[in-house]
């Protein structure tokens, strides 16, 4: 009777430890996040460049007395970082915001020229750009000059992964535009041949390899394409005008954001993943969390409205007359 117990208290005591053993860690609560966005409001007299976290708006970046948008945006702590342009009456001045004030423009006027990206790491502000015909890297405030100014050119977007800066855009050769990456603010590698026109409008990097997405034309439509380093890894069919605008990479999925015969398009990998609207565009893209969060705009009657959709239904309504050119998610601490 002793030694039957004795079993079945140890059985017992067996069973409670592989019970909790291989009891789960619970899982842990999602976070909050905050959902902010750079572009611009025409509803005035002049196009204001304007930040909105969560649908509202943030700042008015410029007080609308010139043109002025914003392409890009970043979001470190409690700091937002902004770049675009604003008019001096007569031409372009490049500038970077930090939350609503301006931080310094990066260019003098005298050309015209646009701040197209904006990234920070470690501290330091990258802003991809250009200035008159010249494709340029700013380091704080410090340019470097990516191409010559022999042809225009433009550098569209800016990626840092570790010490490592990379840059995409184009470069005219005189007939034709080139779809190029600069590494360190030296050419890295043209990703078509000149044969015809290109261009590069955003990059992403995910380990060693590097994406960019743009369009190429084919003779008689434009091409919406993302490159993984030098090889075409997604395209459309060339049926109809296509363009890649933002390109993110999650794993091993390729998410990319454009347009397609005017239908604002989400593509992932080489299926298209969601329509947004009929006539729009798909500007920029962000996944978090398993959720797809796109900006970009929808043309409704006369009016370009600014728009944000998430896994393909609309989320906010921005302005009814602007764009919404880039989307940052940011946790809650």
């Amino acid at each position: 009777m002793k030694r039957k117990s004795l079993k079945t208290m140890a059985m017992c005591i067996i069973a409670a430890a592989g019970l909790f053993a291989c009891k789960p860690t619970p899982p842990e609560a999602p976070k909050e996040i905050d959902i902010y966005v750079a572009g611009y409001d025409d509803t005035g007299a002049k196009s204001v460049a304007k930040v909105w976290k969560n649908g509202k708006e943030l700042y008015a970046l410029t007080t609308g007395d010139n043109s002025a948008r914003a392409y890009s945006l970043f979001v470190v702590g409690s700091d937002v970082y902004s770049s675009g342009y604003e008019s001096n009456g007569t031409n372009n001045v490049a500038k970077v915001w930090k939350n609503d004030k301006e931080l310094y423009a990066l260019t003098t006027g005298d050309n015209n020229s646009r701040a197209h990206s904006v990234f920070v790491s470690d501290g330091k502000v990258y802003t991809a750009g250009r200035d008159g015909k010249v494709a340029k890297l700013w380091k704080n405030k410090s340019a470097t000059n990516l191409t010559t100014g022999t042809n225009q050119a433009y550098a569209t977007s800016v990626f840092v992964a570790g010490s490592k800066v990379y840059t995409a855009g184009y470069e005219s050769n005189g007939t034709k535009g080139i779809a190029k990456v600069w590494k360190k603010g030296s050419e890295l590698y043209a990703l078509t041949n000149g044969d015809n026109n290109a261009e590069a409008h955003s990059v992403f990097v995910a380990g060693e390899d590097v994406y960019t997405a743009g369009l190429e034309d084919n003779g008689t439509k434009w091409v919406a394409k993302v490159w993984k380093n030098k090889k075409v890894v997604f395209k459309t069919d060339g049926s109809k005008d296509a363009i890649a605008y933002s390109v993110f990479v999650a794993g091993e999925d390729i998410y990319v954001a454009g347009s397609e015969g005017d239908v604002a398009k989400v593509w992932k990998n080489s299926e298209e993943l969601y329509e947004l609207a009929d006539k729009g565009e798909a500007l920029s893209i962000v996944l978090y969390n398993g959720d797809v969060y796109v900006a970009g705009c929808e043309t409704e009657g006369s009016d370009v409205v600014a728009k944000v959709w998430k896994n393909g239904k609309e989320l906010y309504t921005l302005a009814d007359k602007g764009k919404a050119y880039s989307i940052f998610i940011a946790e809650r601490p």
